[in-house]
């Protein structure tokens, strides 16, 4: 039996639409007002729960939740997805992560964020044995940097359990998680082409960057080469509407594969979580990088036509149909 762990944040968004944001001691009539489930750990994990489509493979969430709630809400739509939830810990005392945006007509963002319990989510070494304890193959973990100690859970995993598969997305971006040390404990990196340019700039300087898809092909190549090489020791390149460019172990060469055309994009919020969550839980699932890639992009173009992140995350049955 294969298993997917997702390590990471649980937020509860409060989005607030107008034409004003008001000056100190102001008040102003807003537009409208919606709340949604987001954090980029509880999108990852939803995603990769409702893309499966194998019951023979698991997926888990390790995070924390406040006791109020929001983090009821929070852990129940994990439950509600499938994702096994024995990791999510209550914090009492302290509030589940929120994050308040104003949006104004403009399409300009402010954000808020209180990390809240988010900021809790540092598991010893006698709870990562206990999270980690038995045997699945294949196994998957997936991390990204919106908690304290995304890079103490890859030197712990690559020490501890070196033959799991750490999947990696360094968002949001922080340049000083940058280095070669962290880098080649790796075995899955995803990246946009800004954050592919960045990590090159900082570990590949000689580089020459440009917008082609060759250029991108080279890229990938050293990027690559980065990584641990004794896993699965892939990476990918997400650019937009454009597509993305992908290279992983027993390929000859970089593959791009051109994103689907919609006819209207609503929301791009949670399309590339929900990549993520396409690429590993078709991977678990023993389908080839290519075909991961492939079934990603269906279900990323789906997510980008409806508002919200995690309730607009489709199920493996509609992105067959879709295919």
């Amino acid at each position: 039996m294969a298993r997917i762990t997702v390590v990471g944040s649980l937020n509860y968004d409060l989005v607030t639409f107008t034409t004003k944001v008001p000056e100190g001691g102001e008040t102003y009539q807003a537009d409208a007002f919606e709340n949604h489930l987001g954090g980029k750990g509880l999108n990852e994990a939803i995603a990769t729960a409702r893309l499966n489509g194998s019951p023979q493979t698991s997926v888990r969430m390790v995070g924390k939740v406040g006791g109020d709630s929001f983090g009821k809400e929070l852990k129940g739509a994990l439950v509600n997805a499938g994702v096994d939830v024995k990791y999510v810990d209550t914090v009492d005392g302290v509030s589940s992560g929120v994050a308040v945006i104003l949006v104004e007509s403009s399409g300009e963002n402010r954000i808020l964020i209180t990390a809240g319990a988010n900021g809790e989510l540092k598991p010893t070494h006698e709870e990562y044995n206990d999270i980690f304890s038995g045997d699945h193959s294949p196994e998957f973990v997936m991390l990204q940097n919106e908690y304290p100690d995304t890079i103490k859970t890859i030197e712990w995993l690559n020490t501890n359990k070196p033959d799991i598969n750490i999947a990696y997305n360094p968002s949001p971006f922080k340049p000083e998680l940058i280095n070669e040390r962290t880098w080649a404990k790796l075995d899955l990196l995803i990246v946009n082409e800004g954050e592919a340019k960045d990590v090159a700039g900082q570990l590949l300087p000689d580089t020459v960057f440009g917008e082609s898809n060759d250029d991108y092909f080279q890229l990938a190549i050293k990027l690559r080469g980065l990584l641990n090489p004794k896993n699965i020791q892939t990476i990918i390149i997400t650019m937009g509407s454009h597509g993305c460019v992908f290279f992983g172990k027993g390929m000859d060469s970089p593959q791009f594969v051109p994103s689907r055309k919609v006819e209207k994009v609503v929301d791009t919020t949670g399309a590339g979580d929900t990549f993520f969550g396409g690429i590993i839980s078709q991977l678990a699932n023993g389908h080839t990088l290519a075909e991961a890639v492939t079934f990603a992009t269906c279900a990323s173009s789906i997510v980008v036509q409806s508002k919200g992140a995690a309730e607009s995350i489709p199920t493996y049955e509609t992105v067959q149909k879709h295919l």
